[in-house]
């Protein structure tokens, strides 16, 4: 009995963690009300795909630190997109912040959550996604830290060799 309990949590785990490997088209609006479709973004590179909300501390300081990479990298064909999770009565705060830190990288507006539950997202922000030109969920991360964009930074680069 033990024996077949542990073999159900097994593949409960095991399935929750290939949902969240599975590749998932989406298309959202930016914070101009322009849709943005991520297949379309892939065609020229690969997409690190960023979950985050205006109330995330560790959030704001990946933003920040992922401009830099952004900027470095979005000529190599890199996208950085950062997806506000905000509900409709906070989501009005974002543009301000956005344009406020001067980000370059496309923000967008999941605030139903559809696209944050379709790719595994939990309560613990920021989840961040890295999808290959291929289309292919090569890297999670869940929470951030400074010095964290050192790993992240190499991740994008061994994509972009490929």
């Amino acid at each position: 009995m033990k024996k077949a309990s542990l073999v159900l949590i097994s593949l409960f785990f095991l399935t929750s963690f290939l949902k969240a490997q599975t590749f998932s088209d989406f298309t959202l609006p930016d914070i101009d009300g322009n849709d943005v479709t991520l297949s379309s973004l892939l065609e020229s590179g690969p997409v690190m795909i960023s979950f985050w909300a205006s109330w995330c501390t560790p959030c704001k300081e990946e933003m920040k630190k992922m401009n830099d990479v952004y900027i470095k990298y979005k000529d190599k064909g890199f996208t950085y997109l950062a997806v506000n999770v905000d509900n409709q009565k906070s989501v009005a705060k974002v543009k301000s912040y956005v344009t406020s830190q001067n980000f370059l990288f496309p923000v967008l507006l999941d605030t139903e959550k559809k696209v944050f539950e379709a790719y595994s997202g939990k309560d613990e922000l920021p989840y961040s996604i890295i999808i290959d030109g291929s289309k292919n969920i090569r890297f999670v991360h869940i929470g951030f830290k400074t010095g964290d964009e050192a790993k992240i930074t190499q991740e994008i680069e061994s994509l972009l060799t490929k």
